[in-house]
């Protein structure tokens, strides 16, 4: 019952963002108001991904890994000026600092690829498992 309870907030949390998203996107006071949608959509499909069959698991997960990719992509490498912050904290104190851009992008970058490699790796793996005729096989794998 936590399951579905925990499926049905974070399914309800992905449309609210995705769909403010949607509507703020050509909003020229809010240029990046239309990264919500993707990042709406990671939410949207890690709760179909709970509340749905496990033989679905594989297509809801490489939808779900492409949309954070889709963010990350965007971040590290899409256009315009960006300005970054890193920050450390602990023990009761905290030290902020501003990061240049290129330090930023490449950080993003990073992990941009890594989860472009993911999201191709399900999606191979999802073909392959179309083709052979045999969807439902364990978690996304």
């Amino acid at each position: 019952m936590r399951r579905i309870a925990v499926g049905v907030v974070v399914l309800a949390a992905g449309i609210a963002l995705a769909t403010l998203g949607i509507f703020k996107a050509g909003n020229p006071a809010e240029p990046l108001a239309f990264l919500a949608i993707p990042a709406g959509l990671v939410f949207v499909f890690g709760g179909l991904l709970v509340l749905l069959p496990a033989k679905l698991r594989l297509p809801l997960g490489a939808l779900m890994v492409t949309s954070l990719a889709a963010v990350f992509d965007w971040i590290a490498f899409g256009p315009g000026e960006r300005h970054f912050t890193g920050s450390v904290g602990g023990a009761g104190g905290h030290l902020t600092w501003a990061s240049g851009e290129l330090a930023g992008r490449a950080f993003f970058g990073a992990f941009a690829l890594l989860m472009d490699i993911a999201a191709i790796g399900l999606w191979l793996r999802l073909v392959r498992r179309l083709r052979n005729g045999r969807l439902a096989a364990g978690p996304l794998g």
